[in-house]
């Protein structure tokens, strides 16, 4: 039997929810403990989907052209409540596939805006250079997240279109092969109590020059932080980004991460800027007991030893950035939410990387890119399929020498008025 609908579909792919609005305003009701993110529905909004086939770039040039990768993107106006959206392509055929699995829908409350964008990546179930034009698909959108595939929703027949990725868009690694899909590696629990999560309202996304994904991970990062704290920077994106790939040897060409970690302290020292770098992980960064000392006596980075998940979320919730690096990519972390073993993050990157040749319909794509994806077992899914997160930067803000300074003295001045008041 043909699994009945639950929403109307309208122009231009937009799926307008009535009557489960209901349904999911009752459930809601008992998940309003969850860290004050779940509370009455939101109310009626259009949610507009769009699916898509990947084709991948390298150097500039195409490489892969109707890949098996599809994009998955969504786009709607905010409430207050966390809402999922789960996708089962071929939903009437045996080889129906759960294609888009949680696709979180999240609330003004954590990401600080009222309407938002968000993508994430799929295995089209096609072999490489397949061309897809349209998708029988089943969408559900609940006020929890499914550990199996949904069987009712609405059915739909959808168009697919063309986007644009990059295999390795700035680490010199050499790797230059596109991998392929995996099958998802979450072992999706129930949201309980557990639940955790957190955003950088505001993380810019900065347009890339080629193979610029470490400089412009950076930028993002310092530019934040410059955001949050005032810190004194009045450079553009595009003139820090400059700055930062020439302190590290980027021409064009890629960075590791020991280059990263040395321009950054270049950067913080020349501006004077009140921040520590820090890591976890590692391949060109030193992986014993030893921090990186900069060369050039612009600093130390300290190594807080390997990559996990409990200081991803530390330090995020500590209120600093972080850059991750896999063996292809740099991309800035923005927001994450988990529960139990379920570790979702979003993350921000330019897919193109056309620098000043970037078309408008580029630019909206990375103004409005925001990429849900995954860490497990130290995997993750950055742009070029699963891969392991070689290393993790991030930065913090401490105070100014001067302001530590006059603190120190104001309290020893309390101190001392207090001492004579008890010998008086």
């Amino acid at each position: 039997m043909r699994p009945r609908a639950h929403a109307r579909r309208s122009a231009a792919g937009r799926w307008a929810f009535g009557r489960p609005r209901l349904l999911i305003t009752a459930y809601a009701s008992l998940l309003t403990c969850l860290a004050g993110l779940v509370a009455a529905s939101p109310g009626q909004a259009d949610v507009l989907l769009k699916f898509n086939q990947v084709d991948y770039t390298l150097g500039g040039a195409p490489i892969v052209v109707d890949s098996e990768w599809g994009e998955f993107g969504v786009t709607y106006d905010q409430g207050s409540s966390m809402q999922w959206i789960n996708v089962v392509a071929n939903p009437t055929s045996p080889s129906a596939s759960w294609i888009v699995q949680n696709h979180l829908l999240a609330p003004s409350s954590l990401t600080g805006t009222t309407s938002f964008s968000s993508v994430g990546y799929f295995d089209l179930g096609v072999p490489r250079g397949a061309n897809v034009s349209s998708l029988d698909v089943l969408v559900q959108i609940g006020a929890s997240p499914l550990t199996v595939a949904p069987s009712t929703g609405t059915i739909e027949t959808v168009p697919v279109g063309t986007v644009q990725n990059i295999i390795n868009s700035g680490v010199p690694s050499g790797l230059s092969v596109l991998n392929p899909p995996v099958t998802n590696p979450i072992g999706w629990s129930p949201l309980d109590q557990s639940l955790d999560t957190n955003w950088h309202n505001g993380m810019p996304n900065v347009t890339q020059e080629q193979n610029f994904c470490g400089p412009g991970a950076a930028t993002n990062s310092l530019q934040w932080l410059n955001d949050q704290h005032d810190l004194g920077l009045t450079q553009t994106l595009s003139d820090t980004q400059t700055e930062l790939a020439g302190n590290m040897n980027n021409n064009n060409d890629g960075n590791w991460d020991d280059a990263e970690v040395q321009g950054k302290l270049q950067y913080i020292a020349e501006h004077g800027l009140p921040i520590e770098v820090h890591y976890v992980g590692g391949v060109m960064l030193p992986t014993d007991d030893r921090n990186f000392e900069d060369p050039n006596d612009n600093g130390t980075a300290r190594n807080d030893g390997a990559v996990t998940w409990a200081w991803l979320q530390q330090e995020m919730e500590k209120g600093q950035d972080i850059e991750l690096m896999t063996n292809t990519h740099w991309v800035v972390m923005e927001g994450l939410i988990s529960w139990d073993d379920v570790h979702l993050f979003s993350y921000r990157d330019d897919p193109f990387q056309k620098g000043a040749a970037t078309t408008a319909n580029q630019q909206q794509t990375i103004d409005d890119r925001h990429v849900w994806t995954y860490f497990s077992d130290g995997k993750v899914n950055i742009g070029n399929g699963e891969e392991t997160l070689q290393a993790a930067v991030a930065e913090s803000v401490y105070p100014e020498p001067g302001s530590a300074w006059l603190l120190s003295l104001g309290l020893a001045g309390l101190v001392a008025a207090h001492r004579r008041r008890r010998g008086a």
